[in-house]
C-alpha cells in the first residue's frame, strides 16, 4: 500500500516527491514525539512511587519522634512554671 501511495505522489513529479518526504518526516517526527511522551509519562510514574515511599518513610519517622517531642515539650511547660512559681 505504501508503494501505491509513494507512486501515487511520484506521478505528480517534484512538487509530489516533497509532499511525500514531508508526511515521511511528519512521521518520524510524531514516532519521536510519541517515544519521549512514554518515556516522560514512565519516568513521571516511576518518580511519584519513589516519593509516596519517601512520604511513607518520613510519616513513619515524625509517628516516632512525636511522641517523645511532646513528653519533652511537657517537661518544659512543668520547668516554666515552676520557675515562675519560685520567683513570684
Amino acid at each position: 500500500m505504501s508503494a501505491d501511495i509513494g507512486g501515487t505522489f511520484l506521478q505528480y513529479g517534484a512538487l509530489g516527491g516533497i509532499a511525500l518526504l514531508a508526511l515521511f518526516a511528519v512521521r518520524v517526527l510524531y514516532n519521536r514525539a510519541d517515544e519521549d511522551r512514554a518515556y516522560h509519562r514512565q519516568r513521571a510514574d516511576r518518580l511519584e512511587d519513589e516519593l509516596r515511599a519517601l512520604n511513607s518513610a518520613m510519616r513513619e519517622q515524625y509517628i516516632k519522634v512525636i511522641g517523645p517531642a511532646t513528653e519533652a515539650i511537657a517537661e518544659a511547660i512543668k520547668a516554666l512554671d515552676a520557675a515562675r512559681r519560685e520567683t513570684r
